[in-house]
């Protein structure tokens, strides 16, 4: 009976250990994030558009606490229509560096929460949340964050295949990443986020009044992707093998 009683144990303490194993999800990330927004076209109507970015993500993890250390890979616009092509520029890209954000990741149910973030480009605030983005070019806290020469951060933009030109921006946005680790090397969820941006100069006129925006109702269509990947690999590895690490 002792010897019953005594493999029992051991069954439930093995059992035990199993359920309480802790997860580490530290390491090397490839990640694709996407917003989504409806924007008024003229010619084309509503269409949705899509601000894609690739990063990627070193990931320490401290029993329950996260930090996430983010270099852009590359960062694209999706106009949702042939007749406006918007290009984040190299130097637009290189100029992002590298996000230090936190999060949580829950031991046991394996849901991650990273909470609302701030992003500024082309503009520092005293409070980046609160503080009004400035509208006048000549503002001091206005600033060639991508060092171009012009102010703020330079888009190229091509109109109907005929008109070209670039547009300067500050903008400041805004994201909140829930999701779920689905299995040992993907986590994946959807995004809650904001965006605002002020035009403060352009090599043409035209371009200075943007389209209409409303946020896209389906939350499904704002998501992001994360792969673990090997730690030696590059933003340029990630760039050629995305349609593979990103394929769900």
């Amino acid at each position: 009976m002792r010897i019953v009683v005594l493999a029992m144990s051991l069954v439930l303490l093995v059992s035990f250990t199993a359920v309480v194993q802790p997860v580490d999800i530290s390491g090397v990330w490839a990640q694709l994030v996407v917003s989504s927004q409806l924007s008024e076209v003229p010619f084309a109507g509503r269409v949705r558009q899509q601000t894609i970015s690739i990063q990627r993500v070193i990931i320490k993890q401290n029993g329950e606490a996260v930090t996430l250390e983010a270099q852009t890979c590359a960062l694209e616009f999706d106009s949702g229509t042939p007749l406006v092509q918007l290009k984040f520029p190299e130097k637009f890209v290189n100029a992002l560096g590298v996000d230090i954000k936190s999060a949580q990741f829950d031991l046991r149910t394996l849901n991650f929460v990273q909470p609302r973030t701030t992003y500024l480009r082309g503009v520092r605030l005293q409070d980046p949340v609160r503080d009004s983005l400035p509208t006048d070019p000549k503002d001091p806290r206005i600033f060639d964050q991508d060092g171009d020469g012009n102010p703020g951060m330079t888009l190229q933009i091509t109109v109907v295949g005929i008109l070209s030109g670039e547009i300067y921006v500050i903008q400041r946005d805004w994201n909140v990443l829930r999701g779920r680790l689905t299995s040992s090397t993907t986590l994946d969820g959807l995004v809650e986020w904001g965006s605002e941006q002020v035009i403060i100069g352009a090599t043409n006129s035209i371009f200075l009044n943007p389209n209409p925006t409303f946020p896209d109702p389906n939350p499904n269509n704002s998501f992001f992707r994360s792969t673990r990947v090997s730690n030696a690999t590059s933003c340029e590895q990630i760039r050629a093998q995305r349609d593979r690490l990103f394929a769900r």
